[in-house]
């Protein structure tokens, strides 16, 4: 059985390798709240940082987002990543819970390039190579690399923190981010953009936000999308902050944390390909995303029951399969509703209303983190994504009529109920 179809390295490998090296020198995501709350910050500080990060991050999305359809999408990954890998190296210098809350506002601009300019380079790579069979495949593998990745990541942390400290993780990770970029520098970019200067592409990137925006709201496809993904996004906050947190309530020793996320994240090699088959069988792909929105939703609820460090363990080891066996279905799906005129720009419409989502459960974290504790809030985080199985219901039901909004033009490849096809 071979593990990549034709041509299949040929277009991706380079996407892929970066995900490889990006994600196996991850090493500060097991540690980064524990490592915070060493440093003598209180949840509440912690909560207010991610809050100003999530409010920058929705004014800063569209409009990175509009540049990358105006200028280049691989200039903004390159520059994004780049700047995040500094904004990493800064925080274990940072003791003052104003400058933290500073540096996590500025640190949203670099995210803000990368977030959905990554996507529509991939895609519209693809669209052009006449390789659209491979965008599901990307999604799958992308997933899957990147958890292989982590599991790296999650030993060598462990590995870090036991020879040396905390504060060396942010080091190994910014100096890699940066590095990596000499990867995608050999990656082409298969974009057409229009040789102007500066004040033809600020009129440029105007216009893609109006038309991102009007697209937005006429797709109800991408519209009911946005809506569940945040409720998703809402609920998940809650889970990936609390979850290495209600782990020391368990009284797990804290060396522990590593192996578990590599049990996790082994899981979550094969689970994208698993999501993939599962998903085939289904009439909808949104009903599979409902589904699935069910079922994690009420597995994170139950943490009410959990009462013994065993049952902690199993429980966070099957959380982490949440991501991993949603984003190979949901984000072929919908970058299927989008033209590529507007790709980058509408995946930044998302990404602000999931910044937003963000906001919110960063507020009530802030707020109530303390008092109420890690394990009653995972438990409310997984009660705040059902609604989102509503909306994943509603986008199954919509027309190929009512799935053509303002943005769409002839010959654009769009998806209806999970079916790639085109517009008249």
């Amino acid at each position: 059985m071979k593990i990549f179809k034709e041509g299949e390295i040929k277009h991706l490998g380079l996407f892929y390798l970066h995900k490889g090296i990006d994600t196996s020198f991850a090493v500060i995501w097991i540690y980064w709240i524990v490592f915070l709350l060493d440093q003598g910050f209180s949840y509440a500080v912690i909560g207010a940082a991610l809050a100003v990060n999530g409010l920058f991050m929705m004014l800063f999305e569209v409009p990175t987002g509009a540049i990358a359809d105006a200028v280049s999408r691989k200039i903004s990954v390159m520059l994004g990543i780049v700047g995040f890998g500094i904004g990493v190296m800064t925080i274990p210098f940072i003791e003052d819970p104003y400058l933290l809350i500073l540096v996590f506002a500025l640190w949203s601009l670099p995210i803000t390039l990368i977030s959905g300019a990554t996507e529509a380079w991939v895609v519209d790579n693809l669209k052009h190579e006449d390789r659209e069979d491979l965008i599901e495949e990307f999604y799958v593998k992308d997933a899957s690399i990147g958890s292989f990745g982590f599991i790296i990541a999650s030993l060598l942390s462990g590995l870090i923190v036991h020879f040396w400290d905390m504060d060396m993780l942010w080091f190994v990770y910014g100096i890699s981010l940066i590095a990596s970029t000499s990867i995608l520098g050999f990656q082409k970019e298969h974009f057409q953009r229009k040789a102007a200067g500066l004040r033809e592409r600020i009129h440029d990137t105007k216009v893609n936000v109006k038309k991102g925006a009007r697209f937005t709201l006429d797709n109800r496809n991408v519209k009911y999308f946005m809506v569940a993904i945040f409720f998703i996004a809402l609920g998940g906050e809650f889970i990936l902050i609390c979850r290495v947190p209600f782990l020391e309530v368990m009284e797990i020793p804290r060396e522990y944390f590593g192996y578990i996320a590599a049990v996790g994240a082994a899981l979550c090699v094969v689970s994208p390909f698993l999501a993939k088959s599962i998903a085939s069988r289904f009439k909808k792909k949104s009903s599979y995303l409902a589904l699935h929105t069910l079922i994690f939703g009420l597995i994170a609820a139950a943490v009410i029951f959990i009462i013994t460090p065993e049952l902690a363990i199993l429980f966070i080891i099957v959380l982490s399969l949440r991501m991993s066996l949603s984003s190979p279905v949901a984000e072929p799906l919908f970058q299927g509703f989008l033209p590529s005129k507007v790709r980058a720009t509408v995946g930044s419409f998302r990404n602000m209303i999931f910044a937003s989502a963000l906001l919110v459960g960063d507020v009530v974290l802030s707020l109530f983190a303390d008092s109420t504790g890690p394990q009653f809030l995972i438990g409310i985080g997984g009660l705040l994504m059902l609604p989102a199985i509503v909306f994943f219901l509603i986008v199954g039901r919509v027309s190929n009529d009512e799935v053509l909004g303002e943005g769409v033009e002839p010959g654009d490849a769009i998806v209806v109920d999970g079916i790639t096809t085109q517009s008249p």
